[in-house]
């Protein structure tokens, strides 16, 4: 082989390389902001669910099948959250902080650049069992009417 066929393969090689590289880049950033997509539903999802308990119980008509159904679709929501975690500390072997995009070690708990929580499903529940069952009862009781509002 000539000089020239080297530096063509070599250079092949290379446009390679960086081609996987960057397809990796993009990969883990669609999941990324696919997380963030996440995250903010489930905080809607929380705020909804907290002001229809707020308002029901006020009203002393609190239906505990539609907080239910809040439940359900919350975690659904963790789960999708968890698995889209889980993808991406596999691909990379690292976890990897979603506010400053540090590499942590898979056991870390938090970022060890920033300090931000790094058990990112598991921040939304109480259960820090790996999947969130959809088989929980809720029950919610209706707060006690206002009397003072009455004696007015």
């Amino acid at each position: 082989m000539s000089l020239f066929d080297d530096v063509i393969v070599n250079a092949a090689a290379a446009v390679d390389t960086v081609g996987k590289l960057a397809t990796d880049v993009v990969d883990r950033s669609r999941v990324r902001v696919s997380s963030a997509e996440l995250k903010n539903k489930i905080n809607k999802q929380f705020e909804m669910l907290g002001r229809y308990v707020y308002d029901t119980n006020l009203a002393g008509t609190t239906d505990n099948a539609v907080v239910g159904e809040y439940v359900r679709e919350i975690t659904v929501l963790i789960n999708e959250l968890k698995s889209l975690q889980d993808s991406l500390t596999a691909d990379t072997g690292k976890i990897v902080c979603p506010r400053c995009c540090t590499k942590n070690a898979t056991d870390s708990l938090f970022c060890r650049k920033c300090g931000a929580s790094l058990d990112f499903a598991n921040s939304y529940t109480t259960d820090k069992s790996a999947q969130v069952t959809l088989e929980k009862d809720v029950t919610v009781e209706a707060a006690p009417a206002d009397e003072s509002a009455d004696e007015e």
